[in-house]
């Protein structure tokens, strides 16, 4: 017997952000064909994210941050996660995962919870300064570090600056810049010691500025770090032996001494 299935009008997947039909695509509502060589990728980025094409400089300031974002050398976990991978003779793109999968909550995911720090200094509805002592002075009463200051290698980080000065230049720099910056200027007075903003922090408080989500934090590594982890892979898999590994003498064992099977 012949079982006629009913048809259905719900769809199988639901989304705001693109559509394809034959011979056209639609990007947040615009034709991407008319996006290509007019708008740049900063602009399309933050159509992306945003839901719509900036309407001053917003695509600018992406791109300047992606750019802070695109490569820390192998001092960064992540990079040394794609050449490790790339070392066993993986495909290109199976080492880029690796390095993509090791942008973490202690590294690359900073930017969600500075911002989400901004944002709850904010909402005291305080001046800036009395403010920025007020959470400096919980986080370290609950023993938390504060988010987006500080930096094992920079003191002070050089990306910090030049993106400030880039958001001036573009008319971004408004209360989120001054909240960060209000932000540095009590940790001596708090922790003991000047915590220099770093380039987290300047990522949050512009990530504020340009109003997207805080949630999007680590978008800016996920997105601008592939081109170094392209590079980094490319010259491992060219330029180094093959089977890249620590050697068995870097290896400290402090486990049990031998003993016998009973």
């Amino acid at each position: 017997m012949l079982v006629r299935v009913a048809a259905t009008t719900d769809p199988f997947w639901r989304t705001a952000i693109s559509r394809v039909t034959p011979g056209e695509i639609r990007v947040r509502g615009y034709d991407l064909v008319e996006l290509i060589g007019r708008r740049s990728f900063g602009d399309v980025v933050y159509l992306l994210l945003s839901g719509d094409l900036p309407k001053a400089n917003e695509g600018r300031m992406v791109e300047a941050c992606l750019v802070a974002c695109a490569e820390h050398s192998v001092v960064a976990p992540s990079v040394d996660a794609a050449r490790f991978v790339a070392s066993a003779g993986v495909p290109l793109q199976a080492a880029v995962a690796a390095g993509l999968i090791g942008l973490g909550d202690h590294h690359g995911g900073a930017v969600d919870d500075t911002a989400r720090a901004f944002l709850e200094t904010a909402e005291t509805g305080k001046p800036d300064r009395e403010a920025a002592l007020e959470t400096a002075r919980a986080l370290k009463a609950a023993g938390r570090r504060l988010p987006g200051y500080g930096h094992p290698v920079h003191d002070p980080d050089p990306r910090v600056a030049r993106l400030f000065d880039v958001a001036g230049e573009l008319g971004l720099r408004g209360r989120w810049c001054a909240l960060a910056e209000a932000l540095e200027a009590v940790t001596e007075e708090v922790f003991g010691r000047t915590l220099r903003m770093n380039v987290d922090g300047a990522l949050a408080a512009i990530l504020l500025e340009l109003g997207l989500d805080p949630a999007l934090g680590k978008a800016f590594y996920v997105i601008a770090r592939p081109p170094g982890f392209v590079a980094h892979v490319h010259e491992e898999q060219t330029r180094e032996r093959p089977y890249r590994d620590v050697g068995w003498q870097n290896v400290a064992y402090d486990g049990p001494d031998p003993r016998r099977l009973p």
